[in-house]
């Protein structure tokens, strides 16, 4: 379920309730606003993200359950680049363009259970690993740059 909130934290609302029907949700993970205004949700056990208009109207779903690279198994976090395409977080990082054609992998050597992600206004990606707690740096094209804090 999704709860809607002001900026200033007043609730106004809920959406969704668990399941696996579109609109419905498994372990939402992740939640963002896309440039155009469109609301991804990461659906993680039901291994896809929803994408929603924003009145909360179904506008479309990336599958992770398909064959190839485009796969996923459990999506957490999601970010835009400048593009306008989408970087979801689930055992690497897959990019995807707004309407879901899969278009790379991160190099996957420094991630290790990545859940966050947030993009820079140059399009550097920092994408936060749970364990061993660390947070890898990418260049715009995916590639590992650095990496703050532990990495075993």
């Amino acid at each position: 379920r999704i709860h809607k909130l002001t900026t200033g934290g007043e609730f106004l609302g809920t959406f969704g309730q668990k399941g696996s029907n579109d609109g419905q949700f498994n372990g939402p993970a992740g939640i963002n606003i896309s440039p155009e205004g469109k609301v991804y949700v990461a659906d993680s056990n039901n291994r896809r993200i929803q994408v929603f208009h924003s009145d909360w109207t179904l506008y479309h779903i990336i599958d992770g359950k398909v064959s190839g690279d485009g796969s996923f198994d459990r999506p957490f976090g999601v970010a835009f680049d400048m593009s306008g395409d989408v970087h979801v977080t689930e055992n690497s990082v897959t990019v995807f363009t707004p309407s879901g054609q899969f278009v790379r992998k991160y190099d996957q050597t420094y991630l290790s259970s990545p859940v966050g992600i947030a993009i820079d206004s140059e399009g550097y990606s920092l994408v936060m690993n749970y364990s061993p707690g660390s947070v890898s740096i990418y260049d715009p094209s995916g590639r590992f740059i650095h990496s703050i804090g532990e990495f075993s």
